[in-house]
């Protein structure tokens, strides 16, 4: 006479309670993941950000050019030379559009900025916020003195 039959695998009960585990472990972790994709998207649009600056600055240097940066909310628009102020906002090919951004994470407060042909922006502070976290950035670099005696000295 032989003894039963050994059973393989899982019981029901076993499953469930592993399943129950799962869901508890995908609650805890899901909100502080998605937290974690929209903050590398703002990083991603915040980067995106500094190398339009920083290319556009190389280019009116190199090219001999000014441009006038316009941000409201969202939207950035950038016009080669001084465009009509009531034009901006439709980003108007007849004023001179050279680029128009529109940001899903950042918010610009309403702001009108300089590039002259030497590559110096006027005002030199770009501000705008992401989330609830108002942030700048200085756009010139330092000068750098000649130090001679008209040199300020510290």
């Amino acid at each position: 006479m032989t003894g039963p039959t050994p059973r393989y695998g899982f019981t029901l009960i076993e499953l469930l309670v592993v399943m129950a585990i799962i869901a508890i472990a995908a609650t805890l972790i899901g909100p502080v993941a998605l937290n974690q994709y929209q903050r590398s998207q703002q990083t991603a649009e915040r980067e995106t950000l500094l190398r339009l600056l920083d290319h556009y600055t190389f280019t009116a240097y190199s090219h001999n050019q000014s441009f006038t940066l316009l941000a409201d909310g969202p939207k950035i628009v950038i016009h080669k030379g001084l465009p009509p102020l009531d034009k901006w906002r439709e980003g108007s090919a007849g004023a001179g559009l050279v680029q128009a951004l529109e940001f899903e994470f950042l918010r610009f407060p309403q702001q009108q900025m300089v590039l002259n042909r030497h590559g110096f922006w006027q005002p030199a502070v770009l501000e705008w916020r992401e989330g609830e976290r108002a942030q700048n950035t200085t756009l010139n670099m330092a000068l750098v003195e000649s130090g001679g005696d008209d040199a300020p000295r510290e």
